[in-house]
């Protein structure tokens, strides 16, 4: 809409937004006007859900059996990154054959829809779109009026395979990393380049889903073999928590996109780890905080033999700050990562492992002794300028902080406010 000039006080100034219908005794209404006030509602409804953000709310979870083209999806909830909201039950779906399906009323992606054909082997992402689905026929005064007769409109979802564009050769940890920390590690990502959370086309290759709409919500990368056997599936890869996304308005000044992707890394890193046939050659990268059981730390030292055998207890202000820190942080190459391993005072079960970026190389024997025996303290404020000394070495390795700096910080970290002796 244009935007007005010279608009005075008290002057009714039409803005954007879909138009409702004006109801008064004596009207004709046709199917039109009755749609357009449908429409409105909807709208209404998008703008409120784009509030808070997209992703999945609850459940919609994905599930495969060996051997089969069956997948179970959860019961759950979610809103698409155009502000539309899934709400459905469980749902079997066999991924060896798609229907063309009709087109559905309210939605702009109706040419979307799969062919009768079986999906094609590779990578592909599981999303849900909203269609509706007609019920009954209604009694009318002109007779049948054709195929548009139906009774009631009953909410409803299409399930869709895109198929996602990687770079030849990437391992599943590589590919996490190049769809949860888009920018960062393989190639750049313009902001308009985004649909919700994920990217419809990626600078340089690396990993794009530009079949992807923003009235889709994904819940899965899947891996296809032949029959539409699922080789693998991957959902913490694909799904986010319900936030705004990276670079949207609802996230410019309260920022929470990042450390959901974070959290959904640290998510795909232990699912993988946990598979038996993981080894550390899988590996590449490393989310920058990871929250631990004792079990799941077992499992993480069999594959990354390189986590410390000690954890430096923290209180509980301290151990929550380290945590929120980390979130903040971006994925870490291996091979140039320190890690420190923390653990909640009073819990044997609460272990958090953190890895950071050093030019300088792992700390000495001696300094991680010196941390473990608790001769030197460091207080909370301390550790947190020294938590914002490291991020500002990785955001800007070329200008920011000496590696004296870096070294500095990086020992301060070992050493854990209100820490008690071993």
């Amino acid at each position: 809409m244009a935007s007005v000039l010279n608009a005075r006080l008290n002057q009714v100034v039409a803005v954007e937004g879909e138009p409702r219908s004006s109801f008064f005794n004596g009207r004709l209404l046709s199917a039109e006007d009755l749609t357009r006030e449908q429409a409105a509602r909807d709208d209404a409804e998008r703008r409120l859900a784009r509030l808070i953000g997209c992703g999945v709310a609850q459940g919609l979870t994905v599930m495969g059996s060996a051997g089969s083209s069956v997948v179970h999806v959860a019961a759950g909830l979610g809103v698409t990154a155009a502000g539309a909201v899934i709400d459905i039950g469980n749902l079997d779906l066999d991924l060896s054959s798609a229907s063309q399906g009709a087109s559905f009323n309210g939605f702009g992606n109706c040419a979307a829809g799969l062919s009768e054909a079986q999906p094609s082997a590779g990578l592909h992402l599981l999303t849900l779109t909203p269609a509706w689905s007609g019920q009954g026929r209604a009694a009318t005064l002109l007779g049948e009026v054709g195929a548009c007769n139906r009774r009631t409109q009953q909410p409803a979802v299409r399930a869709r395979l895109i198929e996602v564009v990687a770079t030849s050769g990437l391992s599943r940890n590589e590919l996490a990393v190049a769809l949860l920390s888009p920018g960062f590690g393989l190639a750049t990502v313009p902001g308009a380049a985004r649909v919700g959370w994920w990217m419809r086309q990626r600078i340089d290759g690396c990993a794009a889903a530009p079949g992807l709409t923003a009235e889709e919500l994904p819940l899965a990368l899947l891996q296809l073999g032949g029959g539409a056997v699922p080789a693998w599936i991957d959902t913490d890869s694909a799904r986010r928590r319900l936030a705004p996304p990276p670079g949207s308005a609802g996230n410019a000044m309260w920022p929470q996109g990042w450390p959901v992707e974070m959290q959904a890394l640290a998510a795909q890193f232990l699912a993988q780890l946990s598979e038996p046939a993981t080894t550390a050659d899988d590996v590449t990268w490393l989310p920058p905080a990871l929250p631990l059981t004792a079990a799941q730390l077992e499992r993480v030292r069999a594959v990354l033999p390189e986590v410390p055998l000690y954890a430096d207890l923290l209180d509980r202000a301290c151990f929550a700050r380290a945590l929120v820190e980390g979130w903040e942080g971006e994925p870490v190459l291996r091979g140039g990562a320190s890690l420190y391993l923390a653990q909640l005072n009073g819990h044997a079960d609460r272990l958090l492992l953190r890895a950071v970026a050093t030019s300088v190389g792992t700390l000495s024997d001696a300094q991680r002794s010196v941390a473990r025996e608790g001769a030197e303290q460091t207080s909370a404020r301390v550790a947190s300028a020294a938590g914002r000394v490291l991020a500002a070495g990785r955001r800007h390795p070329a200008g920011g902080p000496s590696a004296d700096a870096l070294a500095a910080a990086a020992s301060a970290l070992t050493q854990a406010p209100n820490r008690r002796k071993r």
